[in-house]
């Protein structure tokens, strides 16, 4: 009988997982190069793959078959999954002949994707109407601007031979006041072309102009608002000093050039950070003293685009001679375009999208954040319970680690940082990326921490709420460079009441944000960048911005740094910090390069260079172990920040607080207390100092605002911020993540049990749950600048 029943049960297992065919059929006439892009369960990779299928970013992409106008691609799934998916192809535009690229992303229903659940053998036929879409990809830009340029050129050399050679006008002699007004139809025409370019619209543009023409028209609004402000401020000196109207004149077109070229610029910008640049950013970037922003934007700059920017700026001259030669004796029509073009601005209807920050005019953008402080409402909602955020829990162990942190006999610390490390590239939390072999290697005498997050995604912000258990500073601003002295307790602090040595060793440059300075005032025993370091390497910089403190030396010399320094006196305990550098933009390794195999170029640096980290953390290790110091030294190694690769349209870190930017490794190594335990607990940084204190036996200072991360009660909830682009701020909350956008007063919710990539926003769908979270959020907004005040005054 129990044969029977074990039977009986593996016959219905074998049933209830088999897998069905599914076809997908999709319809897109006159398309080519139809991939679909695919996941199971929210996004997870299948075990039967079609042919030619590639799997990048965690995602499957895999050629369909054309039959007529259908493309065709045929799955083995199993019974009651769901399947994720998107379309991407190529259409030819009539005008340039060029491809335009598009993806389908279910637009009908507002999603970021389509979703079927598998019910048997079935048939699945989408359509999708290719006149809503919005390409992906555009065409050239240098094609773009020299069509521009030829057109102008024809029109104003057909204008030219009319008026010569047939109409025969003879020269016309300057009119001041006509070439003053076509210096801003010309500047607006310009600012127009540009923008349709900034939109990502060309290629809807030019393949359904009516449709977007609306929307382009709203999206040139604060173009033409900054062309009028020029105009009035210009106009008002022409026609005051008119012994100086010639001078004026030429200031005028001058800024003409100058606004056009910061337009153009503005192309790659708001592709790479999605708004304009601001003063937050320029304050980011040390005022450009480093070259987070600067080189980022360099290598996104190649010959082709810098050609375009000529041809572009080229176009004003026939374009201004054209519209003088048309206003010569009747600058009315001037004020009658505006009108024109203000009043169809205002009127124009459209369903087609543009995101808010391509709308932005680059120089009224920048003005504009020049007079917001952080951005935050000054006002205070009285009736907030702060003790919420102040009470913390009891300090009361679990009992597996109440016992190992009795018995142990750890003495030493050190915190190890890999800069710009997101968890998703470390082996031990996804073995894909083969990055970390021997940090992986080790794992079973650590324990994981498997959602560990960066309150914000910058270096300076960490770097403050590591060391002092504390949430961010609510600003642009940098505690580190605007208040180095301030009276926070910090890891080394304290450590040194009880005795210990104290160091910070940085492969980078400590100057960066004032971080120098921060240092000096939390007594640590040995500061050293790279610059202090003796170590026979070569530095990394970059040759076309050497004045930037961005530079570094190998993190392999970091070991070495510290075991030169404690040399000098072993017998009393000692806390040191190392932070590495190679994984920071445009990442820098050394020795034989290894193939990654994920078709991104970036990527293979970054994870070529986390290789290296990972070689020195061996170091490190294997030197301990020599001294004997191994089994009496915690190891706590963890990320400052994540670093996105495209995931959500980002590259780089410092502008969102989604996974990729904020989700970082938290490793705690010693072989004495950990088993390779994994902990699912919701961590953030802040909590690293007060952990540190419980195995140590330590008293926490009651001003760290983070809590030990064995405790058998603790706070499941963990706040984000970062104000760079957009102001944003978030929390974690069990399996949900909250966003709020400040700028654009939008809320996203997302369930990451069920949706890792964060591509399905829930706040519509569970309007009551993103209502307490932001509630929640607000209250925790306001108690952060009470606390900060506090020390501040």
């Amino acid at each position: 009988m129990f044969k029977y029943l074990i039977f009986i049960t593996l016959l219905l297992k074998t049933f209830s997982s088999r897998a069905n065919t599914i076809e997908i059929r999709c319809h897109i006439p006159n398309a080519t190069n139809v991939t679909m892009i695919w996941g199971l369960n929210y996004w997870k990779l299948a075990e039967s793959k079609p042919a030619g299928t590639i799997i990048q970013d965690r995602v499957m992409s895999s050629p369909m078959v054309r039959d007529g106008d259908d493309y065709i691609l045929k799955l083995n799934v199993p019974d009651s999954c769901s399947i994720e998916y998107l379309f991407q192809f190529t259409k030819k535009t009539e005008l340039f002949k060029a491809n335009v690229y598009y993806t389908d992303q279910n637009q009908l229903a507002n999603e970021r994707f389509y979703q079927s659940i598998i019910k048997g053998n079935t048939v699945i036929k989408i359509s999708p109407e290719v006149n809503k879409l919005k390409p992906t990809k555009q065409i050239s830009l240098l094609k773009y601007a020299v069509f521009c340029f030829l057109i102008f050129s024809a029109l104003a050399l057909l204008y030219f031979i009319v008026q010569k050679f047939i109409i025969k006008r003879t020269f016309i002699p300057l009119n001041p006041k006509a070439a003053f007004f076509s210096i801003p139809i010309a500047l607006s025409t310009i600012l127009i072309i540009i923008r349709v370019i900034t939109v990502d619209e060309l290629g809807q543009f030019l393949t359904a102009p009516l449709n977007s023409l609306p929307a382009l028209l709203k999206a040139c609004f604060q173009d033409l608002l900054y062309t009028f402000i020029l105009t009035i401020l210009f106009g008002f000196l022409f026609f005051i000093k008119k012994n100086n109207r010639l001078l004026i004149l030429w200031i005028f077109a001058g800024f003409a050039v100058i606004s056009i070229a910061i337009a153009l610029a503005n192309i790659k910008i708001t592709a790479l950070l999605g708004r304009p640049f601001n003063y937050r950013w320029l304050y980011y970037s040390d005022f450009l003293m480093s070259s987070d922003s600067s080189r980022a934007i360099s290598n996104n700059i190649d010959k082709n685009s810098l050609l375009a920017y000529l041809m572009m700026i080229l176009t004003a001259i026939p374009l201004v001679w054209l519209i003088y030669q048309l206003l010569y004796k009747r600058p009315v029509i001037t004020v009658a375009f505006l009108m024109l073009t203000f009043t169809a601005v205002c009127l124009a209807k459209t369903n087609l999208a543009i995101d808010d920050g391509k709308k932005e005019n680059p120089v009224i953008y920048f003005v504009s954040s020049l007079f917001q402080e952080n951005g935050l409402s000054d006002s205070y909602n009285n009736n907030i319970n702060l003790d919420q955020f102040t009470k913390k829990n009891v300090n009361v162990l679990e009992p597996q680690y109440a016992s190992a942190f009795k018995k142990s006999d750890i003495k030493n610390v050190i915190v190890f940082v890999l800069e710009s490390t997101a968890a998703e590239y470390i082996t031990p939390y996804n073995s894909r990326y083969k990055s970390t072999p021997f940090l992986d290697s080790i794992k079973q005498s650590a324990v994981l921490f498997d959602a560990a997050y960066a309150h914000a995604p910058a270096t300076n912000k960490s770097l403050v709420s590591l060391l002092c258990s504390s949430y961010p500073y609510l600003s642009y601003k940098s505690i580190t460079a605007e208040m180095p002295d301030i009276k926070w307790p910090s890891i080394s602090s304290e450590l040194k009441k009880s005795g210990y040595r104290t160091s910070f060793f940085n492969s980078g440059d400590n100057r960066f944000q004032g971080a120098d300075n921060f240092l000096k005032h939390r007594d640590i025993d040995e500061i050293r960048d790279f610059r202090q370091n003796n170590c026979d390497a070569p530095i990394f910089s970059d040759p076309q911005h050497p004045n930037e403190n961005l530079e570094g030396i190998s993190d392999a010399c970091l070991p070495t740094a510290f075991f030169d320094w404690i040399k000098k006196d072993q017998s009393t305990p000692f806390f040191s910090m190392m932070w590495t550098y190679q994984t920071h933009y445009p990442y820098y390794s050394t020795g034989k390069r290894i193939s990654f195999n994920t078709n991104n170029e970036l990527k293979e640096r970054y994870l070529n260079a986390l290789h290296d980290a990972d070689r020195t953390l061996r170091q490190l290790v294997e030197g301990l172990k020599t001294r004997n110091l191994m089994n009496s030294t915690l190891i706590v190694l963890l990320g400052d920040h994540g670093e996105a690769f495209g995931q959500h349209g980002q590259t780089s870190h410092a502008g969102g607080i989604f996974e990729e930017n904020l989700h970082i490794p938290l490793i705690f190594i010693n072989p004495q207390l950990f088993n390779g335990e994994h902990i699912p607990k919701i961590a953030g940084i802040s909590d690293v100092a007060p952990t540190i204190f419980s195995i140590l036996k330590k008293p926490i200072p009651n001003e760290w605002q983070g809590e030990n991360l064995f405790s058998k009660i603790r706070k499941e909830k963990v706040y984000f911020f970062t104000p760079y682009s957009d102001l944003l701020f978030g929390c974690r909350e069990g399996n949900y993540k909250f966003i709020y956008n400040a700028t654009t007063n939008t809320s996203y919710l997302y369930n990451l049990k069920n949706d890792p990539l964060e591509s399905v926003n829930l706040a519509s769908r569970e309007p009551e749950y993103a209502k307490k979270l932001n509630n929640e959020l607000n209250s925790w907004m306001q108690y952060q600048i009470q606390h900060v005040n506090s020390f501040i005054k």
